[in-house]
């Protein structure tokens, strides 16, 4: 189905509604991780500013509805709070990824949410979290806008580059992907050591 949409898109020319188009794409992506968003970002991106639309409205239309679905997230997380997560989302999403983004927001909140887009798995579930730890939206608001904008930047960067080319879009993900986690186990490692050195040191 949405191959069929993409090659409907490329082609025709694109519309006013592209940019609108890119902004939920974003919107949706972000509620819902499953639906593939970020590639259909790069394809329809590339597809846009082919046609026309600038990047910096494409990054604009993207860090639009990222930031308004991360609103929601955050919000929905910090009324029901910690009551939600361990009944209905402790059902439906992995205990180990609910683990890990607490802990990752309870000792590093601001940081963590500012790359939050740049952690492949449970980057929406960061800032769900993030509501139901108790952070105040005020200073939840501006990691999370900085997060959205380095990351649709990146994406509107490789549409423009790859164009509506949806097997040059994957490939970019998969070896995007590969270099996160690679970053992130270093900087897991370094913690870990540098954990275990300052423990040697207070023994």
């Amino acid at each position: 189905m949405i191959e069929g949409m993409l090659e409907y898109l490329v082609n025709n020319p694109p519309g006013a509604w592209a940019g609108p188009l890119l902004g939920v794409i974003a919107f949706v992506e972000t509620l819902f991780p499953p639906f593939p968003g970020d590639i259909l970002f790069i394809v329809i991106s590339g597809w846009a500013i082919s046609g026309g639309l600038s990047i910096v409205l494409a990054v604009l239309y993207g860090v639009t509805g990222c930031f308004l679905a991360s609103c929601i997230l955050f919000y929905a997380g910090h009324k029901p709070g910690r009551q939600f997560v361990e009944g209905w989302l402790a059902r439906k999403v992995e205990p180990d990824k609910i683990e890990r983004a607490k802990s990752l927001v309870a000792d590093r909140g601001p940081i963590i949410l500012a790359v939050s887009r740049f952690i492949p798995g449970i980057r929406s579930l960061l800032v769900f979290i993030a509501g139901t730890s108790g952070m105040r939206f005020a200073l939840a608001v501006f990691p999370i806008a900085f997060s959205a904008i380095a990351w649709y930047l990146l994406l509107s960067i490789a549409g423009s580059v790859f164009g509506s080319n949806i097997q040059a879009a994957e490939q970019f993900m998969i070896r995007f992907e590969i270099w996160i986690w690679i970053i992130l186990a270093i900087v897991f490692l370094y913690f870990l050591i540098t954990g275990i050195r300052k423990w040697r040191a207070g023994r």
